[in-house]
């Protein structure tokens, strides 16, 4: 993809943005800092909209908060094969168990060369040798 990606947000990030709980704050800098590239994977806007639909039965709210996030980091980064085969080169570094779609999710910031930003334990379980992380702070 672009070498100018310098952050990958996990869907843990966008929902501590859209919640406005702890590190929304560091999101909101990161979106907003004409130095930054942040971009998701496609799987962040999948498992995005299905958050969205646990959070409000309203699909006109939904439809809007999907439309203004998207204008706000583009499209999502295809999973291709090699993220797939990074993804599980991540899950058999891992210190923890890696959900599949953490673990794509984790591969697209890796084979990007960009930083994650989560809050997710999952994610932490992948050393930072192997993948430049920014930790938002929990719930």
């Amino acid at each position: 993809m672009s070498a100018s990606v310098t952050h990958v947000l996990d869907t843990s990030a966008l929902l501590a943005y859209y919640l406005k709980e702890n590190g929304w704050d560091l999101v909101h800098q990161l979106i907003f800092d004409e130095t930054c590239q942040l971009r998701v994977s496609s799987g962040t806007w999948l498992e995005f909209h299905v958050r969205l639909s646990n959070l409000t039965s309203d699909t006109a709210q939904r439809a809007e908060a999907m439309e203004l996030y998207r204008a706000l980091l583009g499209e999502g980064i295809p999973v291709d094969d090699a993220i797939a085969a990074h993804a599980y080169h991540l899950r058999q570094t891992a210190a923890s168990r890696l959900p599949n779609m953490d673990a794509l999710i984790a591969a697209t910031a890796a084979v990007n060369g960009a930083i994650l930003v989560h809050r997710d334990p999952h994610m932490a379980g992948i050393p930072i040798s192997t993948l430049p992380q920014m930790v938002l702070p929990n719930k």
